[in-house]
């Protein structure tokens, strides 16, 4: 008996597999770098995983994920500890709200929600483009990212959605996430990020539009 490897159920359950895999191989990896200092590069390897399979690309998993765990095992913590650093000041500014009235309680509520949608935005993004643009710096990939949701609002949202939807989906089913959580999260980040590049081919632009999106470096990694 032969299989249709070109059918779409086929396809369903080779993606199921492939997350599944990567999965539990991130949380391995995860637990070899000490928990503290594997989460991070774990996550970027699963962003580069499912990079080359939405590119489809074939590549043996665990060679592929161990050469990825430590090429961004450094600027993945580096971007890590940033994360970490902001949410625990996030946290400390809206407890500190609280004790605030008047005018002052608005202005510093609204530059804390302004700075909170900010780091979510950079982190729908950053790591999908810690993998597409290795060359450049940390800023320059958070500043990317800021540009790039601000061009497509409305899949910045969709992104958002999918994710959040996503998440409540393994709350409901905790087995679930054991087996999809981070490299179903990973893939969903990966696949918006991708769609978003491809609309920003320079072929599919008029003149004017890339002239824009180059002088915001955009386009190129100015």
């Amino acid at each position: 008996m032969q299989f249709d490897t070109s059918s779409g159920l086929f396809k369903i359950c080779e993606w199921l597999y492939r997350l599944a895999l990567l999965n539990v191989i991130a949380i391995g990896f995860c637990l070899l770098g000490g928990i503290v200092l594997g989460v991070f590069p774990a996550i970027t390897a699963m962003f580069a995983l499912n990079n080359k399979w939405i590119q489809a690309e074939e590549f043996p998993v665990i060679q592929e994920f161990w050469k990825a765990f430590k090429k961004y095992f450094v600027k993945s913590n580096l971007l890590g500890g940033l994360i970490v650093v902001t949410a625990i000041a996030l946290y400390i500014d809206f407890a500190l709200v609280q004790n605030f009235s008047g005018m002052l309680y608005y202005v510093i509520l609204s530059s804390s929600s302004t700075v909170l949608i900010l780091s979510v935005i950079v982190l729908l993004y950053v790591f999908s483009f810690m993998i597409t643009f290795p060359e450049l710096g940390l800023i320059k990939q958070m500043r990317r990212a800021i540009q790039l949701s601000t061009l497509f609002p409305i899949q910045t949202i969709w992104m958002g959605l999918s994710l959040v939807s996503f998440l409540f989906i393994c709350w409901v089913i905790p087995g679930f996430s054991f087996l999809y959580l981070g490299s179903g999260l990973t893939f969903i980040a990966m696949y918006f990020s991708n769609y978003a590049l491809k609309r920003l081919d320079k072929y599919n632009m008029s003149p004017s539009q890339k002239t824009i999106l180059e002088e915001r470096g955009v386009l190129h990694g100015e």
